[in-house]
Parts: structure tokens; C-alpha cells; sequence
């Protein structure tokens, strides 16, 4: 019993013992920030997430970040950064993390933890907006450059693997070109009269279904050589999910008497609202030269009339619009209960892949089934997206004896047949063997010592009676909360919890006192570096600027090197320094940096300009 009794004391003492050396959680003020470069963004954007940390007051953890809700993590880095001013030695690590939003909705991302020196501290909450993008990547803010020929085109990045364009008929394509595709000549249209330049910008569906795949083409005519770098601004597909042709078309025509090089760029687009849609103008700038102006051409607003899909939808049907097939296979064809086989299954065609709903899965209480991210291929075959989504389910059977996976369906909606669509895959037969487990033996009761249990008394067939405890077990004398040593061992945590406390508070006002130290300091300092100027008259104005700067520096406890006079007048006009001592502030740094550059003979100004520093400094002492 006695051991007993030591071991709940020691048990207590080592809680209370750890209560009082767990970290203590602070409110993270400049020890560790974090940033978003952006407050609102669109599901096109990559957000950028900065956590800055003040390493200088110890080795801190790295960043543990919440759960992110509505954004995923694409990369991370890292940077540390270390500084020194006047001998005192700052050090900062930074994260970048890298978010892409995967919803739209006003989303917080909650407080990230950062540990130090035993303590935990917190940033503060950020709040972000994610709205509804284009489809398209983010765009740059300014102008794009179009078509790179002749030398003096960069590349599109709004339309990878744009070839050169040739501005006159017959002009050959540079080896190195991305890939230029010659296309069926269109019908000039009604607007071109003889134009140097146009634009022109088309769909070939004005009319589709709500999901159908549309083709939205940029047609620039041009007759003469462009004097300069043309810059593009594409359109804003809002509405639409947009996915680019990579490939350049290019023919040539003539119209309206002249000969026109054509050059044509294709978006595929699916509408995702209903109702009258507005694409609006796509604009080139053409530059100008010493014999012409330049010119904005903006192509026409492209109207569409978007139809809603019709009524009558199969219950399997999730939004896809298009033609697929789908088809499903395992892996093997016998298993065991509890033993995994996969369930391939594949929906192909031509659509929108990228954004498909997933099939609606079949259950069972035959099997068990875990999903998988699907595998998606998508691709542009003859200017229609296609592809394929694979999908490997997990199966798991629960029983044993012949089992089906049954058909999976799949719905969609045929624009080229206005009516929706049915496909399944067909039913899969599975051999389940048994694991065995029915055909293992229950071991037997370990036997009964009834010489051990003479002394029990039965209770019935299968209860035995209590034994009487031990002679050796007695009650304690006292009560343990009435023991001496109980009480001594609650003094430990109290001790230690105080030391905490107090190494805390200890290490506040240091920190806290830093800052104001080096202000204190600076007057001191000064008079140091005067005292030791006036030893080496050769050196005088170089050396009164550095006094001065430095000076200001540690009493401003902000860095004043690299700012313009302006600016730190309008600094110290800020601390309460009066107008007439500002004004000396600059003639003296003035006068030390033309004392510095001028020839040895030269009368720059007149008196001793270190005792005008001193002077300044012994103002600028009592006003700041």
C-alpha cells in the first residue's frame, strides 16, 4: 500500500510539474506576420501567402498552417535575411506559400502558429475573396504582345505556342516557330474596305445549349508591315470556361483590291450561364511611326443566346453535355473476402472533360467501395475538346460466393441531337472465395487450479467467489492529502511556475527596453565619433555626415540612410522638430557630401563644421 501511496504522490506531482512548463501561447506581435499580396481575387489567380518570422529572439518552429478551407497548396520556399545597423544584428525567415483557390466565397484564413522559445506565437486572421474568373490564367496588367515575327514580336503568353506572323503574302516562317497551321480561307467580311489593319472577332454557334463547346475566333487582317510591336488585349470570356487552341492559323486573301496576310487565333469556350451572353471587343494597338499614327482597332462585341437544356433529364444525369461512352473492367477476376480488386472504369468522348460530374457509383452490402481522384486526358482533336476520365475504385468484397458489379450509368445531353443520353457499362461477375476464418478452431479455457480456489466459494457454474486480500494489505495510518510530503511536493509546480513567469517578464522588458537603450545611447555615441573626427581634420565632412546619420538613426530607431532631404525633413518635422533646426539638419548634410567630392583648395564653407554638428546634435538631443 505504501508504494501505492508514493506512486499517486509522484503521479500528481509530474501533472502539476508539466501544467507548469507548458508552453505558454502569446498573441504574436512583430515576432511572426503573415500577408496575402492580395484581399480579392478570382478563381483564375494564384493567391501568395507570406509568413515573415523574427528569428533574432531564438530558433523558431516552422509555420503550422490551419486547414485551409477553399484553397490548396501549390509550393512552397523559403528565405532567411539578416541585417545590421550600428552593431545591432536583426534576422528574419520568410515562407511563401503558394495558394490556388478551389471555390469562390469569402473564405478566412485562421491564425498560423509559429513556436519560440518555449512560447506559441499567432498571426492574425486574413480575410479573402475568391469570386468567379474568366476560365483563362491571369492575365498581367498590362498589354499583351501579339503575333512574335520580324523580329520584333515577343510571344503571347495568352496563346501558347503562337507562331510567327508574317506580315506580307509568301514571307517564309522562321525555323524555330511554333507550330502554324494553314486553315480554310473565311469570307472577307462586310466591314473590310481597303484597311491597312482589322480586326474582326466570331463564333461559329451563336446559339448553343447551356455546356455545348463553341468556337470563338480572332481574324487580323493586315496588308502592310506593322512599323512596331502590336499589343493585344484579349477579351474577358466571363460566363464561359475557356480552354485555348495552341495552334496559329493563317491564310491569305484578297478584298476590296488588296492582298491581306489573315492570322487566326481560336478559344474554345462552354457557357456556363443562361440567356443573352456578351463577349466583349478584343482591341490590337498598332504603333505608329515618323510617317503614320498609330491606331486601337477593337473588333465588335460577339452577342450569343445561350439555350437552357431542356426538360425531361434521366436521374443519373449530372450536367455533362456532349457524346461520351463509358467502360469498366477489374483488375482479376477471383479474390478473397476482405481482399481488395480494382474497379477501372473510364468515361470517353468529347466535351468539356475537364470539368465532367463523376458517375453516380453503385453500393452494395456485397462489397465495400473506396473512390480515387480521377485521371483526366483531355486534348483538342480536329477543333472539338476530347478525352477520357479514368477512375480505379477500390472493392473490397464482404462476403464469399459469386458476385456482380453492377452497370454503372451515365447521362448527358447530345446538343447535335437535342436529347439526352444514356450509356452503361455492362455487369461484371466476381468469384469471392472464403478467407478461412470460419475454420478456425476457438482454443480452449486454460485450466482451473482448484487448489488456488479452495478457498473461493462458488457462486454459481461459471462465477467464483471473492478471495480475501492479502495480510500484507493494510490501510494507511493517515489520510494522503494529511501527509507532510504530499503538501512539500504541490510547493515544486508553484516554484516553477513563478520562475517561468518571472524569466517571462524579464525577457518583455528586455526587448521592450532595446529600442529605448539605443535612443538613450545615441547623443553618447555621437560625442564618441566628434571626439575621435577631430583627431584627422582631413576626413571632417565625410565624417560629420556619418555622425549625423547615424545619430538620427538610433534616435528615430529607424534607418535614415537613403532618404531624400525631403523626405527626412518631413520625418523630423513629424518627431517635433522645429522648422530652423530642420533646416540646419540638411545644410549640414548638404555641406558634407560637397565637402566630400570637392578639390583640397576649395572654400566650401566657412567655421568648423563638426562643432555645427555637435551643436545640432545637442538640440536635436532636447527636442526629440
Amino acid at each position: 500500500m505504501r508504494r501505492v501511496k508514493f506512486l499517486a504522490i509522484a503521479i500528481v506531482a509530474i501533472v502539476l510539474l508539466g501544467l507548469a512548463v507548458a508552453p505558454t501561447y502569446a498573441q504574436a506581435q512583430d515576432v511572426v506576420v503573415a500577408e496575402v499580396d492580395r484581399n480579392d481575387i478570382t478563381t483564375d489567380d494564384i493567391l501568395n501567402l507570406t509568413v515573415a518570422i523574427d528569428s533574432s529572439l531564438g530558433d523558431p518552429s516552422q509555420p503550422v498552417l490551419p486547414v485551409l478551407d477553399g484553397f490548396e497548396v501549390l509550393g512552397t520556399s523559403r528565405g532567411t535575411q539578416m541585417t545590421i545597423i550600428n552593431g545591432d544584428m536583426s534576422m528574419q525567415t520568410t515562407y511563401r506559400y503558394s495558394l490556388r483557390p478551389v471555390a469562390r466565397g469569402d473564405f478566412v484564413i485562421e491564425p498560423i502558429s509559429v513556436s519560440s522559445n518555449g512560447n506559441v506565437y499567432y498571426t492574425a486572421p486574413i480575410a479573402v475573396r475568391v469570386s468567379q474568373g474568366t476560365g483563362l490564367p491571369s492575365q498581367p496588367n498590362s498589354p499583351l504582345s501579339l503575333f512574335p515575327s520580324l523580329s520584333n514580336f515577343p510571344g503571347l503568353s495568352n496563346f501558347p505556342s503562337l507562331g510567327n506572323l508574317p506580315t506580307l503574302p509568301n514571307q517564309p516562317t522562321s525555323p524555330s516557330a511554333p507550330s502554324l497551321v494553314p486553315v480554310d480561307p473565311a469570307p472577307a467580311p462586310m466591314e473590310l474596305s481597303g484597311q491597312d489593319f482589322f480586326v474582326e472577332a466570331v463564333v461559329d454557334n451563336p446559339n448553343p445549349f447551356q455546356g455545348q463547346q463553341i468556337n470563338y475566333a480572332i481574324r487580323f487582317y493586315q496588308a502592310i508591315n506593322a512599323p512596331g510591336q502590336i499589343e493585344y488585349e484579349p477579351p474577358t470570356f466571363t460566363g464561359f470556361w475557356a480552354k485555348q487552341v495552341p495552334e496559329q492559323g493563317e491564310y491569305n486573301i484578297q478584298a476590296a483590291g488588296r492582298n491581306y496576310h489573315v492570322t487566326e487565333l481560336k478559344t474554345i469556350l462552354f457557357p456556363t450561364i443562361v440567356g443573352d451572353v456578351t463577349i466583349e471587343p478584343t482591341s490590337m494597338g498598332i504603333p505608329g511611326d515618323f510617317f503614320s499614327r498609330s491606331m486601337n482597332l477593337r473588333s465588335q462585341p460577339v452577342l450569343l443566346d445561350v439555350q437552357p437544356l431542356p426538360d425531361g433529364a434521366p436521374a443519373s444525369f449530372a450536367g455533362a453535355v456532349g457524346n461520351y461512352d463509358i467502360q469498366a473492367a477489374v483488375d482479376v477476376p477471383t479474390t478473397v473476402v476482405n481482399d481488395t480488386i480494382t474497379w477501372q472504369v473510364a468515361v470517353t468522348g468529347e466535351g468539356n472533360i475537364d470539368n465532367l460530374a463523376d458517375p453516380l457509383w453503385p453500393e452494395s452490402s456485397e462489397w465495400r467501395a473506396f473512390d480515387s481522384e480521377a485521371v483526366v486526358d483531355s486534348r483538342i482533336e480536329d477543333g472539338k475538346v476530347v478525352g477520357s476520365r479514368q477512375y480505379d475504385r477500390v472493392v473490397v468484397p464482404t462476403i464469399a460466393g459469386n458476385i456482380a458489379l453492377p452497370p454503372i450509368e451515365f447521362s448527358y445531353f447530345n446538343p447535335d441531337m437535342g436529347q439526352y443520353q444514356t450509356v452503361s457499362t455492362e455487369p461484371i461477375a466476381i468469384t469471392v472465395e472464403s478467407d478461412g476464418d470460419d475454420n478456425i478452431a476457438v482454443p480452449p479455457s486454460p485450466a482451473i487450479n482448484d487448489n488456488a480456489n479452495a478457498a473461493a466459494t462458488g457462486i454459481g457454474p461459471d462465477i467464483l467467489g471473492m478471495k480475501d486480500a492479502p495480510a500484507k494489505w493494510h490501510l494507511a495510518s493517515k489520510p494522503l492529502i494529511q501527509q507532510n510530503g504530499f503538501w512539500l511536493l504541490w510547493t515544486i509546480p508553484i516554484l516553477v511556475l513563478a520562475g517561468h513567469f518571472g524569466w517571462q517578464s524579464w525577457q518583455r522588458k528586455r526587448f521592450d527596453n532595446t529600442d529605448s537603450r539605443r535612443s538613450q545611447k545615441a547623443a553618447r555615441n555621437a560625442q564618441q565619433a566628434l571626439s575621435a573626427a577631430r583627431k584627422n581634420s582631413d576626413g571632417a565632412y565625410e565624417a560629420a555626415g556619418q555622425i549625423l546619420t547615424t545619430y538620427l538613426s538610433q534616435k528615430l530607431n529607424q534607418s535614415v540612410v537613403g532618404l531624400t532631404q525631403t523626405s527626412l525633413a518631413q520625418l523630423l518635422r513629424e518627431k517635433g522638430v522645429v522648422p530652423g533646426l530642420v533646416d540646419r539638419v540638411q545644410n549640414c548634410l548638404m555641406l558634407s557630401e560637397m565637402g566630400r567630392y570637392a578639390p583640397a583648395n576649395a572654400d566650401i564653407a566657412s567655421g568648423d563644421i563638426l562643432v555645427e554638428t555637435k551643436q545640432i546634435i545637442n538640440e536635436l538631443e532636447r527636442s526629440l
